[in-house]
């Protein structure tokens, strides 16, 4: 089973993908420093993740928008087009063209205003990249509160959910490898005020999606321990 969690945002989107057995996770930082800045810093996770061939990180320069109302709109359809096919041709990477499942959590309320018509745009360009790829019943959205729930409770902080992470043990995969980088860095990782750095905090969220998707497709479908389907090849 060939799977695929995806924690989107504009600036900060993250993967987990699953495959013959084995994760690899990636992401993508959008931002105003450069990439030679964010991995600058030895006990961080830019650089400390950059040395794994487990993960793959990319870097987009973030920019200015213009001042003008229309050239700001199409700039900012350009930044998502950006972001989006970074992240999509990073995860294709990983998966190939072979039938894959994918999953992301659906819009989350919080944001408001702008921010949320963005954010909305941004995930409609991305979902239309997925269903070209897998079609639309190889694509699952969950709210973010069942991953919370899954995960550790329903209003679970960022924090809570990257210790739950590293207890989570799955010794037939390279799961627990990532587990290990957690809890070692645990202290360099979350602030005082219990803030998890970029882009751990992200890819944490993506793998618990594709977790997630694991188990539904297991009880639906009933996967064995080595996650092959016992029902259907499509899988």
């Amino acid at each position: 089973m060939n799977l695929v969690g995806i924690d989107f945002s504009i600036n900060s989107p993250a993967f987990c993908c699953f495959k013959n057995g084995k994760y690899t996770w990636g992401s993508v930082t959008r931002s105003d420093r450069s990439a030679d800045s964010l991995l600058k810093n030895t006990k961080k996770p830019y650089f400390i993740l950059e040395q794994d061939d487990n993960f793959v990180l990319q870097f987009v320069d973030k920019g200015n928008l213009p001042d003008d109302y229309s050239g700001r709109e199409r700039a900012k359809i350009g930044y998502f087009l950006e972001i989006v096919n970074a992240l999509w041709n990073s995860i294709i990477d990983v998966m190939g063209h072979e039938p894959f499942q994918v999953a992301m959590e659906g819009l989350s309320f919080s944001s408001n205003g702008n921010a949320l018509i963005d954010i909305s745009m941004a995930t409609g360009l991305l979902r239309e990249r997925i269903i070209s790829e897998v079609g639309v019943d190889s694509f699952h959205v969950f709210s973010p509160t069942t991953i919370k729930k899954y995960a550790v409770k329903g209003n679970a902080k960022k924090d809570e959910l990257y210790h739950a992470l590293y207890n989570f043990k799955e010794d037939e995969t390279n799961l627990n490898d990532f587990g290990k980088i957690l809890e070692a860095n645990k202290e360099e990782w979350i602030t005082p005020s219990k803030v998890v750095n970029k882009p751990i905090d992200d890819i944490v969220d993506a793998t618990w999606i594709n977790l997630y998707l694991k188990k539904e497709l297991k009880e639906i479908y009933g996967i064995k321990g080595n996650f092959e389907t016992t029902l259907t090849a499509s899988l």
